[in-house]
C-alpha cells in the first residue's frame, strides 16, 4: 500500500545520494585536476517515457503509455573508455480511462566508451542496475530492481556537453523505457 511517509523517507534518501555525490564530485574534482583522461560531471535530462503498457494490458478503453521524463545525473570518466554514473530518473504519469502509473528510480551503470578519433564526439553503451518505483492508481506500489541499460552520444564544448540518450528497464512484466535530450556540465 502507498505510504506517504515511506515517500518522504525515499524522497530525502535520493537527495541525501545526490548531495553526497555531487560533494564527492565536486571536492575530487579539485583533487583530481591534474590527472589526464578523468572527468567528472553532473547533470539534467528532459525526454519521453514509454510506460510499455497497453490499454489492453490495463484493461481499460484508453491508455496514453508515454508522457514527459526527466534525470538528474551525477558521473565520472575514470579512462579514456570507462566510466561510472549515477541517475534519479522520473519517468512520468502515464494515464488514461481513470488510471495512470507513477515511475521514478535510481539507476547506477557502467559506462563503455567507443574509441573515436574526435575529441568533441563521444558514443557510448551503459548497462547496470535501476531500482524503479512503480505507483499504480488501481494497485499496491512496488519497487524493483532489474537490469537496465542505455546508449548514448554527447557532443562537448569545453567543459559542457549536450547529449542524446536511450534508457530501457526492467520493472516487473514491463520495460519501461525513456528517450532524452541532456546537459552536462564537466569539472575537471
Amino acid at each position: 500500500m502507498f505510504n506517504r511517509n515511506s515517500t518522504r523517507f525515499h524522497l530525502r534518501s535520493v537527495a541525501a545520494a545526490f548531495g553526497a555525490t555531487a560533494a564527492l564530485v565536486l571536492g575530487a574534482a579539485s583533487a583530481q585536476a591534474g590527472v589526464p583522461g578523468v572527468d567528472l560531471y553532473m547533470g539534467v535530462g528532459l525526454g519521453q517515457s514509454n510506460a510499455d503498457v497497453s490499454a489492453d494490458d490495463l484493461a481499460v478503453p484508453s491508455f496514453d503509455k508515454k508522457d514527459m521524463a526527466w534525470k538528474l545525473f551525477v558521473g565520472g570518466r575514470f579512462l579514456s573508455f570507462v566510466g561510472a554514473e549515477l541517475d534519479y530518473i522520473d519517468l512520468g504519469k502515464p494515464k488514461g480511462s481513470g488510471v495512470d502509473i507513477k515511475y521514478k528510480g535510481l539507476a547506477g551503470y557502467g559506462l563503455f566508451y567507443l574509441p573515436i578519433p574526435l575529441p568533441i564526439l563521444d558514443i557510448y553503451a551503459k548497462a547496470g542496475l535501476a531500482r524503479i518505483d512503480v505507483n499504480p492508481s488501481f494497485a499496491a506500489s512496488t519497487d524493483d530492481t532489474k537490469f537496465a541499460y542505455g546508449a548514448g552520444l554527447q557532443l562537448k564544448f569545453g567543459s559542457f556537453a549536450i547529449r542524446g540518450e536511450y534508457e530501457r528497464f526492467k520493472v516487473e512484466s514491463t520495460k519501461p523505457s525513456m528517450l532524452s535530450v541532456g546537459f552536462s556540465k564537466s569539472f575537471l
